[in-house]
């Protein structure tokens, strides 16, 4: 199979819960799209040196780094990834279509209309893996969520080297700009904050659950998100998240990836 740089593939989603099988497709979400993330080498983590660079850049101790450190090199196998987070009109139509009931504190399965092509937020880890199940895949483990959102070239955003305060939705000065939304965004309003697969929002507006816990009762939470208050912590290496409680996810969402075969 011939995959390109920036290749993206639309899944129907095909999906079955207790006899039932539908196409997400088909109950209005925005897309379904997944990009193809190649197989192939990738930097993941941070170098004590770059840490150290990072830590006087951002006025803090080198250890609240640590989890970073060092870097490693991996060989991941291609997989594919949800181009956009999980939205509220993804995950409420999973809720009606199956009966589910989150674990999490989700307030739905009626979002407001405003919301519903915001990611969903205020749901449980088990609630990600729940959805991912009914729609054909999976959660992303962390090597592949930061490889999707770096490249293969270590950068330290998904657009570049240097943050760019437009290019993702977080807690800045005024939460307002440049967007003009106080809190989450939709998962399209920041075309500039693209990775070099072209996977959008790995960066502020909702931070993400991936596979992989560092301990009972914690999971690994990656990207930071719309209360993030330094890009120290929306880089794609950050893991200074991980320890929250997997039913704390006031500012946590999710999306979802498959293998390829």
């Amino acid at each position: 199979m011939s995959i390109t740089r920036r290749q993206a593939v639309t899944v129907a989603g095909l999906a079955t819960l207790g006899g039932l099988a539908m196409r997400l497709e088909a109950v209005g979400a925005p897309d379904d799209e997944m990009v193809i993330i190649p197989a192939g080498r990738c930097r993941l983590g941070t170098t004590r040196a770059e840490a150290e660079r990072l830590a006087r850049q951002y006025g803090c101790h080198v250890t609240w780094l640590s989890g970073e450190y060092p870097e490693r090199t991996v060989d991941l196998p291609a997989f594919a990834i949800d181009k956009y987070p999980v939205t509220n009109r993804q995950f409420s139509a999973f809720c009606k279509a199956t009966g589910y009931a989150p674990r999490g504190h989700w307030m739905g399965p009626e979002p407001p209309e405003a919301l519903l092509d915001h990611p969903v937020l205020m749901v449980h880890q088990e609630d990600c893996r729940a959805y991912a199940r009914w729609a054909g895949k999976r959660l992303p483990t962390e090597d592949e969520w930061e490889k999707a959102a770096r490249g293969a070239d270590a950068r330290l955003f998904p657009w570049g080297n240097r943050f760019d305060p437009a290019a993702c939705q977080w807690n800045q000065d005024d939460p307002t700009k440049p967007v003009g939304f106080p809190r989450t965004a939709p998962v399209n309003a920041h075309p500039r904050g693209a990775s070099p697969y072209g996977v959008m929002d790995m960066c502020g507006n909702a931070a993400e659950w991936v596979e992989g816990s560092p301990g009972p009762g914690s999971g690994i939470i990656k990207g930071g998100c719309w209360m993030t208050q330094t890009p120290r912590n929306l880089r794609p290496a950050a893991r200074n998240m991980s320890g929250f409680a997997v039913n704390q996810a006031l500012f946590v969402g999710f999306r979802c990836a498959k293998d390829v075969k």
